[in-house]
């Protein structure tokens, strides 16, 4: 039986204004430098109390939805409430594109757990690092510089006064995938501090930020892919700087007044609506 109060929140997508890959570490992993900014895309989490148990229900087909992933840790670590969930996860984020969509849906579901349960913000961020490398970031999200694995995040004062055009292809890239096409001879190889590009930024220096503007999966990428390189040929036309996010296959665009999506200074907030 369902019970009353329903909440909403927001996940928001994010795109990488910087990404390099600095090496590879002994954990497997590799480690990044990159500059992470979320953007007004966003996916909806509709979250009702039930009685017991977890129920998931979307507009997309997933095939190892990781809400689950969420629960699961979740309740190994505070145990199983005494209260279940029903959340209609409403999918806008395209899978698979390099914009966070699933990270972003489980920072979205962890805050909301730990707001029931008063947990925290430093507890949540290591139940954050557990679930994946990239949702430590938007459990606040805006604007960082993200190094290691994901889980070093220096938050900055937000950039404002951008504007963002995104084009998604039908296929996507496995991230997996894409990091196992990098060669060591590709590391660390961006004309730009990351730091320099935020600057570049925050003073409105279109030169500089079309020359710091870097995602090393380009390399790996591009020569597999003629559709996204169409994208972002289309996408200079009208925008000062353009690249691919994450490992793709989203590309973004950024100027000062074109594009329907706009830098926001969180990764998920809630939606104040009556159901």
């Amino acid at each position: 039986m369902e019970q009353s109060g329903s909440r909403i929140l927001r996940a928001y997508a994010k795109i990488n204004l910087f990404l390099d890959v600095v090496r590879k570490r002994d954990d497997g992993y590799h480690e990044i430098v990159s500059l992470f900014q979320n953007i007004s895309m966003y996916d909806r989490l509709i979250i009702s109390k039930i009685e017991r148990g977890i129920e998931i229900k979307s507009n997309i087909n997933f095939s190892n939805n990781i809400l689950y992933k969420v629960w699961e840790i979740f309740t190994r670590e505070y145990g199983i409430p005494n209260f279940g969930l029903k959340i209609i996860l409403e999918k806008n984020i395209p899978v698979e594109a390099g914009l966070g969509g699933g990270s972003s849906d489980a920072a979205a579901f962890l805050k909301y757990l730990g707001d029931e349960y008063g947990i925290q913000k430093e507890e949540l961020f290591k139940l954050a690092s557990k679930i994946g490398s990239d949702v430590p970031f938007f459990l606040e999200g805006g604007t960082a510089i993200v190094k290691g694995k994901g889980d070093e995040i220096e938050k900055l004062p937000p950039i404002k006064g951008y504007k963002v055009k995104v084009i998604a292809t039908n296929r996507g890239i496995s991230t997996k995938n894409a990091y196992e096409m990098l060669k060591p001879s590709l590391f660390g190889k961006a004309g730009c501090n990351v730091y320099n590009l935020y600057e570049a930024y925050q003073l409105r220096d279109l030169r500089n930020i079309q020359k710091c503007t870097y995602n090393i999966f380009e390399k790996v990428v591009l020569p597999i892919r003629s559709d996204i390189i169409a994208n972002i040929k289309k996408l200079k036309k009208d925008y000062f700087a353009v690249s691919m996010t994450g490992s793709g296959s989203a590309v973004f665009g950024v100027s000062l007044n074109t594009g329907e999506f706009e830098f926001v200074p969180r990764g998920v907030d809630y939606e104040e609506i009556e159901l």
